[in-house]
């Protein structure tokens, strides 16, 4: 089950941005705000699976404040929703959260600058658009400690959340929205 929420996880995650930051036509009244429900209530359910899948989680939250990613409406409710979940059930294991928070931070500040400061479209950030940042670290940690769960998760995660905005981009591409 913890797959299917990662996967329903990223995809209503880029579904609340398309709508907000990349013109994707609204495709009901209010479902800007529905899907940073879903996005919230999807984050939610992975904060309540495992202990580890909770502090990564909130790592990458707390690292989209940091990266000022957090920038609409839908994207607060989705965050307060996944904060109070944590501070309600989680348990806090400050290595594993710190280690992912700082590698989400960096990385993610890396992708950021290179997109929205540079403006610049070279191989290095060819090589972050795709959010490895997510893949190689969880990657690394499940061949150091063998828990494989994080990988998949965030793999998951990202697969979704990258298939959507490929999808709407093309799509958009093509005026098909």
């Amino acid at each position: 089950m913890i797959l299917i929420y990662s996967a329903f996880f990223g995809a209503t995650m880029k579904i609340a941005d398309l709508f907000d930051e990349h013109g994707m036509k609204i495709w009901f009244k209010g479902s800007r705000i529905i899907f940073g429900l879903l996005w919230g209530f999807f984050g939610i359910l992975l904060v309540l699976s495992r202990p580890d899948i909770a502090n990564v989680t909130l790592a990458m939250i707390l690292a989209f404040l940091v990266r000022m990613r957090i920038d609409y409406r839908n994207h607060a409710i989705a965050t307060v929703m996944i904060i109070v979940a944590f501070l309600y059930k989680g348990i806090f294991d400050p290595v594993l959260f710190f280690l992912f928070f700082i590698i989400f931070t960096i990385f993610g500040g890396l992708r950021d600058y290179l997109g929205d400061v540079r403006k610049t479209k070279d191989w290095i950030y060819k090589i972050n658009e795709p959010a490895w940042y997510y893949v190689v670290p969880t990657f690394i940690y499940s061949i150091a400690t063998g828990n494989w769960i994080i990988f998949y998760t965030f793999t998951v995660y990202i697969i979704f959340y990258d298939l959507v905005k490929y999808f709407f981009y093309y799509r958009k591409k093509y005026d098909l929205l």
